[in-house]
C-alpha cells in the first residue's frame, strides 16, 4: 500500500479506469479515487468507455465522466499515471489501449483472485471484501481528513454491493469497521440502499418473470437463460441485469447458480455465483474467466444451446471431483 501513497503524492496528473460492464465496485472505487485526488490538487479524470447502470446514478453523476476520445487532448505528451481498479486482467480495461501504453506509470489496485499483477505497481488483496475498501484503506492512509460525504458515499456503495449488503463471506470486521468510519461522516446510507437494492424498474420485474421461466435444475445445480429479445421485448439494458444471478443461487438446497446472458449472437457471458463452497472462480477459469471464489465469470463464443451444454458438463465434473456429486 505504501507504494500507492508514494505515487499519489509524488505525481500530478492521474487517469482513473476500469473493467467492462461497471458495477458498484467498480463505480464506487473509481469516483471515490478521483475525486480524492481532486481535492489533494492533483489533476485527475475517470475514463470509462461503456454504458452505466441507471440504478448506480446517484453516485457517478457527481463526477465527469470521460471517453477514451474525450481524454486524448487532455492527456496528451502528458506524464499521467493510470490507476487501473477492480480488474483481474489488463484485456477487461474498458479503455483505448494507447492509454494504457502511454501510461508513465500503471497502478493496478484490485481484490479479485484471479488478478494476473499486470501493473507496474499491484495492491492487489484477494481477501479484501471489495477495492473499495481497498481505496479506503489507501486515503486514509494518505491524508483522512479529505475524505469528504461524496467520497464516503462512493465507497460506502461498492462496500455495500461487493458484499450483498454484508451478507456474503467477504465482509469481515475491516468492511463493518470501515462501514462504520464512513456513517459517522454522515452519509446517507437508506439513500444507497434504496438506489441499489429498492429501484427495480417496473419493465425489469417483468424480465425477471421471463429468466425465472426458463430456471433449470440439476441437483445442486441451477440455471437460467437471458435471451437477447427478451431485453428487447422490455426494453432493459443488458448492464442493468447482472444481478439477475442471484435468483439461482439462492433456492434452497442449490450450491451453484448459473446465468447464461446472451451480449449478442454467438457471445455469452455466463455469470457464477456459490453460496457455500463450490470455488466458481476455478469453473470460470476453464473457459478464460475469472473473478472470486463465489462470484465470477466468463465469455464464451458459441450459441446460447453450446454455451450451456459446455458450461453445464463441466460444473457436474467439478462437483464429482470435489466429492459433491450431483
Amino acid at each position: 500500500m505504501q507504494q500507492v501513497v508514494n505515487t499519489i503524492f509524488n505525481n500530478d496528473i492521474f487517469v482513473v479506469t476500469s473493467h467492462t460492464a461497471p458495477d458498484g465496485d467498480n463505480v464506487g472505487s473509481c469516483i471515490g479515487l478521483t475525486k480524492f485526488l481532486k481535492k489533494m490538487g492533483k489533476k485527475a479524470y475517470y475514463v470509462l468507455d461503456d454504458y452505466f447502470p441507471q440504478n448506480l446514478s446517484f453516485v457517478y453523476n457527481t463526477e465527469k465522466i470521460y471517453s477514451s476520445q474525450e481524454i486524448g487532448s487532455l492527456i496528451k505528451n502528458a506524464d499521467y499515471v493510470l490507476a487501473a481498479l477492480d480488474c483481474g486482467d489488463i484485456k477487461r480495461l474498458e479503455i483505448d489501449e494507447n492509454i494504457v501504453s502511454n501510461a508513465h506509470l500503471l497502478v493496478n489496485i484490485d481484490h479479485h483472485k484471479s488478478n494476473n499483477l499486470f501493473g507496474n505497481i499491484n495492491y492487489v488483496k484477494d481477501d479484501a471484501s471489495s477495492t473499495c475498501e481497498l481505496i479506503y484503506d489507501i486515503l486514509k492512509q494518505t491524508d483522512d481528513s479529505l475524505i469528504d460525504y461524496e467520497i464516503a458515499m462512493a465507497l460506502y456503495t461498492g462496500l455495500v454491493t461487493d458484499t450483498g449488503n454484508f451478507m456474503y463471506e467477504s465482509a469481515r470486521e475491516s468492511s463493518f469497521t470501515m462501514a462504520a468510519d464512513l456513517l459517522s461522516r454522515g452519509i446517507d446510507k437508506q439513500k444507497i440502499v434504496r438506489n441499489i437494492f429498492q429501484s427495480d424498474s417496473f419493465n425489469y420485474v417483468k424480465l425477471i418473470s421471463d429468466v425465472t421461466s426458463t430456471l433449470d435444475k440439476q441437483g445442486k445445480i441451477a440455471y437460467m437463460l437471458l435471451e437477447q429479445q427478451m431485453l428487447e421485448k422490455h426494453d432493459v439494458d443488458y448492464s442493468d441485469t447482472e444481478s439477475l444471478v442471484n435468483i439461482a443461487v439462492n433456492i434452497d438446497e442449490v450450491e451453484l447458480g448459473i446465468l447464461f446472458k446472451e451480449k449478442e449472437e454467438n457471445l455469452i457471458k455466463v455469470s457464477f455465483r456459490s453460496k457455500q463452497w463450490a470455488n466458481v472462480n476455478e469453473i470460470a477459469k476453464k473457459f478464460g474467466g475469472g473473478g472470486h471464489e463465489r462470484a465470477s465469470g466468463c465469455s464464451i463464443n458459441a450459441s446460447m444451446q453450446e454455451a450451456v451444454t459446455m458450461v453445464l458438463e463441466h460444473a457436474r465434473e467439478y462437483m464429482k471431483l470435489h466429492g459433491r456429486d450431483n
